[in-house]
C-alpha cells in the first residue's frame, strides 16, 4: 500500500463488519423462524441449516477478531494493516464451505424441477466446485503472503472465485425462473403463487451476484484499500439468508392454497398418474405446494324416448357437474 489511510482500510472492514453482524442477527431470526416452522422437514435438511448457521457464527466471530486485532491490538500501529492475520484467511475458507453448502441445496431444487437435466446439473456444479476450490486455495496461499502487497501475486484465484461465483448465482437463479414459468397453468391463484416463487429465485441470484460483482470490481479498481474485504464480509450472510426465505416461505403458500389436493411432483409432471394427497403420508419437504383449482362443465344430452308410432318431443336437460381439483407442484 502507497499510503496507509484509516478510512479505506480499517474504517471499510469495520463497516462490513458492522453490516455482517446485522445480518447475522437476521440470519438468527430466520433460522429460530425455520425450526419452529419446518419440524416435520428432514433431519438431512435440519442439519444442515444448523452447520450452516454454526458456520455463519464462525464467520462473524473470525471477522469480528480480524477488526479487534486491527483497531485494538494494534492500536496506533498502521503498519500491522499491511500484514494478514489468520482470521481474515480462515473466514475465506469458512465463506467458501457455506457458500457450498447453499448452492448445493439450490442445485437439487434445479436438478428436481428440470427432471434430471443433465448438463445444466454438470454446469452448476462444475461453477460450483469451482467457487469453492478458488476460496480454499486463496486461503491456503493466503498464509505465504508476507503482506497485503503480495496479493497481486494470487489475485488470479481471486479473480476466478468471483467472476465464476457470479456465473454460478446467475445460472441457479435463470435455470430456477425458466424452469417455474414453464409450470404455469393459466389459472390465476396458480399462476400468482409461480411468480412469487419465480420472484424468489430472482432476488436469491440478484442480491448474492451483486455482492460478488461489487467485490470483484472494488478490488479491481482499488486494490490497494481493504474496501473489497468489507463487501466480501457480506456475502455468506446474504446466501444463507436467500435460503432461509425460501425455506421459510414453503408454508404460507401451502396454507395460501389449502384444501384437498391432488399431489403430482414435478418430476413426473409429464405422466398422467396422480396420488391423492393424504395428511398423514410424508411428502417432501424440500417442496411447496401450489393449489390449482379448476371447473370443468359438461353438458350431456339425455338418450331421447322413442315410442311405438309416434316420436315424442326431445326433452333437452341441462346437468352440469362442477368437479374441483387441487394440484401440488412440488419444487
Amino acid at each position: 500500500m502507497a499510503s496507509i489511510t484509516l478510512n479505506d482500510t480499517l474504517g471499510a472492514v469495520f463497516l462490513g463488519n458492522i453490516a455482517a453482524a446485522c445480518f447475522y442477527g437476521i440470519t438468527l431470526l430466520q433460522t429460530w423462524i425455520y425450526y419452529g416452522r419446518n419440524g416435520s422437514d428432514r433431519v438431512y435438511l435440519k442439519v444442515l441449516v444448523f452447520i450452516l448457521w454454526a458456520l455463519d457464527s464462525l464467520h462473524l466471530a473470525l471477522i469480528t477478531h480480524a477488526v479487534y486485532v486491527y483497531a485494538v491490538t494494534d492500536f496506533t500501529n498502521l503498519l500491522a494493516l499491511e500484514m494478514p492475520i489468520w482470521s481474515i484467511l480462515i473466514q475465506v475458507a469458512v465463506t467458501g464451505i457455506s457458500d457450498l453448502l447453499v448452492r448445493g441445496i439450490f442445485c437439487q431444487r434445479v436438478w428436481r424441477l428440470s427432471n434430471r437435466n443433465w448438463p445444466l446439473m454438470i454446469a452448476i456444479v462444475v461453477t460450483t466446485l469451482t467457487v469453492f476450490g478458488g476460496s480454499i486455495a486463496f486461503a491456503v496461499k493466503g498464509f505465504s503472503l508476507p503482506d497485503y502487497f503480495a496479493l497481486s501475486g494470487i489475485s488470479d484465484i481471486l479473480y476466478i472465485s468471483l467472476g465464476v461465483g457470479v456465473v454460478a448465482d446467475i445460472l441457479i437463479a435463470a435455470s430456477m425462473c425458466v424452469l417455474l414459468a414453464k409450470r404455469r397453468t393459466g389459472f390465476a391463484k396458480t399462476d400468482s403463487m409461480v411468480r412469487v416463487l419465480i420472484l424468489y429465485s430472482v432476488n436469491t441470484g440478484a442480491l448474492t451476484s451483486l455482492c460478488a460483482l461489487v467485490c470483484l470490481i472494488t478490488y479491481a479498481t482499488m486494490p490497494d484499500n481493504f474496501i473489497f474485504i468489507g463487501v466480501y464480509f457480506v456475502l455468506p450472510k446474504l446466501f444463507l439468508n436467500s435460503l432461509l426465505a425460501t425455506l421459510n416461505a414453503r408454508r404460507p403458500l401451502r396454507e395460501a392454497g389449502s384444501g384437498p389436493m391432488v399431489s403430482i411432483p414435478i418430476s413426473t409432471t409429464s405422466n398422467s398418474r396422480m396420488s391423492h394427497y393424504s395428511p398423514g403420508a410424508r411428502e417432501d419437504q424440500m417442496g411447496l405446494q401450489i393449489q390449482v383449482h379448476t371447473s370443468t362443465e359438461l353438458k350431456t344430452d339425455p338418450q331421447p324416448h322413442i315410442g311405438d308410432v309416434e316420436v315424442r318431443e326431445k326433452a333437452w336437460a341441462d346437468i352440469y357437474a362442477r368437479q374441483q381439483d387441487s394440484v401440488a407442484i412440488t419444487v
